[in-house]
């Protein structure tokens, strides 16, 4: 998780900006943006946000070059509070449900 946080910390201001603003404009009912980065030394990093029913998610995933599973951790926006998940998928993407009381991980 550590890893998984400082890769996170990695990713330049400029790209965040940029990530930001490109949901901004697509800041529609259903919404979705997802923006990725290798680091050779760790892995690869893939953040996706999507707004659906008017409750944002947001999803990180950090794969390590020489495994498979990906570490998933996830959060859910809703009016009245935030809630997060932490999940391990194994062989598929890390996908992340808003659409009840708590945030369900899924792969």
């Amino acid at each position: 998780m550590r890893v998984l946080i400082g890769l996170l910390a990695g990713f330049s201001v400029m790209r965040v900006a940029i990530f930001v603003a490109a949901f901004s404009v697509l800041s529609a009912a259903n919404a979705y943006a997802q923006v990725g980065n290798d680091h050779p030394e760790a892995g690869r990093v893939k953040t996706i946000a999507r707004v659906e029913n008017g409750i944002l998610g947001i999803s990180n995933s950090f794969t390590r070059f020489r495994g498979t599973a990906r570490e998933c951790v996830g959060a859910c926006f809703y009016a009245s509070a935030t809630k997060t998940r932490a999940w391990i998928c194994r062989e598929s993407d890390c996908n992340l449900d808003c659409s009840g009381r708590d945030p369900i991980g899924g792969c």
